[in-house]
């Protein structure tokens, strides 16, 4: 046929008139699959990322990372102080917890988080192995000391469900922040994250934000019922991973201070 041009160009137009019926009559299937060969790549670097976090709250699976995806239109900002502004919060009109000037100013920009809603967790300005074991140890003995004034228990977190977390008695007086959280007051992301969830007076709240140490969780404030059984206040908050021994003394008053907040107590701790 390529010593007759003529015959040539009829084939070809007629296989390109083939190709366009094949087209019309399966436009699901072609879209499908030009849509897949275009989303595949984000896709599978998408999954890479969630599976970078560690396990967290959701299944360390595809499952989790689909419903990780889905759960992003639930997502509320996370950096605004405004919200402690609301005079109708509980506790507002009463004095926070960390003591006034305390709180130095953290001296680096906000790190980044990944763009999942859940787990969240920190992608960059992370801590060493020795920083994050020395917060590990530190927070544990935080806890062993509160159990034995009575003031907490230690038990698995129920959002995170990796990791050990404080709460409050259920023998003790639960206030309404308490209670929206089932007791849980704090845990510590204790994979290569390192940062610290945390409940807060809304005064220590906004102080935490003024000085840069930590933002919300992506779903503090929010509802999830009956999607998810969680209700996240918004004093629910991400403490910023500390990175060297001044960062982790820091870090470890502020938990203090949501213990102190969630208990009801100004008793000094350890």
């Amino acid at each position: 046929m390529n010593g007759y041009p003529v015959l040539s160009r009829l084939a070809e137009v007629s296989g390109f008139e083939q190709l366009q019926k094949l087209v019309r009559s399966h436009r699901t299937m072609v879209f499908c699959t030009a849509s897949a060969a275009v989303l595949l790549p984000f896709a599978v670097r998408d999954y890479q990322l969630y599976l970078s976090y560690g396990p967290g709250g959701l299944p360390y699976n595809a499952f989790g990372w689909l419903l990780a995806n889905t759960l992003r239109v639930f997502s509320r900002e996370q950096l605004s102080p405004k919200p402690y502004d609301d005079n109708k919060l509980p506790f507002a009109d009463e004095s926070g917890y960390l003591p006034t000037g305390f709180l130095p100013r953290r001296e680096s920009p906000r790190p980044k988080l990944g763009s999942h809603p859940v787990p969240q967790r920190q992608l960059e300005q992370l801590p060493s192995a020795d920083v994050r074991q020395e917060l590990i140890d530190r927070f544990k003995q935080l806890g062993e000391d509160a159990t034995e004034k009575g003031l907490v228990e230690v038990k698995q977190s129920l959002y995170e469900r990796q990791h050990k977390a404080l709460f409050v008695p259920s023998a003790r007086h639960q206030h309404a922040v308490a209670q929206q959280t089932r007791g849980e007051i704090s845990h510590v992301h204790a994979g290569l994250d390192g940062s610290v969830h945390v409940v807060l007076h809304p005064v220590d709240c906004k102080t935490i934000f003024e000085q840069g140490w930590g933002q919300r969780h992506a779903f503090s404030g929010a509802d999830l019922n009956p999607i998810l059984p969680v209700n996240i206040p918004v004093n629910y908050l991400l403490i910023y991973a500390p990175r060297n021994q001044a960062e982790v003394d820091t870090v470890m008053s502020i938990v203090r201070a949501g213990v102190q907040f969630m208990t009801g107590t100004r008793e000094a701790l350890g």
